[in-house]
């Protein structure tokens, strides 16, 4: 725990004990500095930062008094491609956590340059945004953070599931290269050793170009058991000529239900013969018979660590070093795999 996360939890412990009630002047910025050991700035910030949440308020050359206890919502700018693929699960699995306290305004982020500028300048003269998250577009990730360069003096910015190599703010991450290992692992401690990786979508910089790099690398590749496949007739050969179960890595929860109803409609018992796995979980996979065991990337938990930052500085004092956040993923077990 940081120190500024020490001091805003014991003024926020105070405060529900009933120590410090409602218009109660609490200690002043040197006393609580004595106290912890710390300088002067780091207890202020600390303090800033319980005024912006609504729990404190400064009053002019008096110090800082206990707030009204009502809710204030903190306004957060979501800054994404708006049809992207995992906006969905990512905004789902922040407003799961984020709850009510927090508003989220989503925007797309596909603009030109002025434009982008013109709107991140609204964002703080008129909108009175307290946070930006980015899902930043595969390859724009340089060219997005030198537009936000000039506005992170007046606001925070976090990154979600891409971010640029040098960026010093805080980043959160789905761990594909985990998700990936996990239903490898799965299939082979099922006793399945032939194991193969479906995808139709086309080599580029997204995370599904990320997710077949981290499969090659789980399993050695060889044309006779292990293999990416984009067409799945090719698999329906596989899987007649073999005598032994075979593990298929669907890439979407759009590319298992593809695969299912083609292999289903040919007679293909599943899991029996082929075990499929999706390496993302959507309320799909639960809609069809049988249902699709998926990987959980972890959105959830992210939307823990995302809330954690939103509400105050959430990681190191260093503010030169960059503060990455992994999510854990999770093998859901369902009917289509051993």
């Amino acid at each position: 725990m940081s120190l500024k996360e020490k001091i805003r939890n014991w003024v926020l412990t105070q405060i529900q004990n009933g120590e410090w009630t409602y218009d109660d002047k609490i200690p002043s910025i040197s006393q609580i500095a004595s106290k912890f050991g710390v300088s002067r700035e780091t207890v202020r910030l600390s303090l800033e930062n319980l005024v912006l949440r609504g729990v404190l308020q400064p009053k002019q050359g008096k110090g800082y008094f206990v707030a009204p206890q009502n809710k204030i919502s903190i306004r957060v700018a979501l800054l994404c491609k708006i049809d992207g693929v995992y906006l969905k699960p990512i905004y789902q699995g922040l407003m799961d956590e984020i709850g009510g306290d927090i508003s989220i305004q989503v925007n797309e982020i596909r603009q030109t340059e002025k434009n982008l500028m013109t709107l991140l300048e609204d964002f703080i003269t008129r909108q009175a945004i307290d946070r930006i998250l980015v899902v930043p577009v595969p390859g724009r990730e340089n060219e997005i953070n030198k537009i936000l360069m000039p506005f992170k003096r007046r606001i925070k910015i976090g990154w979600i599931d891409k971010a640029p190599s040098a960026t010093k703010d805080p980043v959160f991450l789905c761990d594909y290269k985990a998700c990936i290992n996990l239903a490898v692992n799965h299939l082979k401690v099922n006793g399945i050793n032939k194991l193969f990786y479906f995808s139709r979508n086309p080599d580029d910089n997204s995370v599904f170009t990320k997710m077949r790099k981290a499969f090659k690398n789980a399993v050695p590749q060889n044309s006779r058991h292990t293999d990416i496949i984009a067409d799945w007739y090719h698999i329906l050969s596989i899987v007649n000529n073999s005598q032994d179960s075979v593990g298929i890595m669907a890439e979407s929860d759009t590319e298992a239900v593809y695969l299912l109803s083609r292999l289903k409609a040919n007679k293909i018992r599943i899991p029996q013969q082929v075990s499929i796995i999706s390496c993302d979980n959507s309320e799909i996979t639960d809609l069809v018979t049988p249902s699709i065991t998926s990987i959980d990337p972890g959105f959830i938990e992210l939307g823990r660590k995302v809330r954690s930052w939103i509400h105050g500085d959430f990681g190191a004092d260093d503010t030169n070093s960059p503060v990455v956040f992994y999510s854990s993923p999770i093998l859901i077990q369902k009917e289509s795999s051993i």
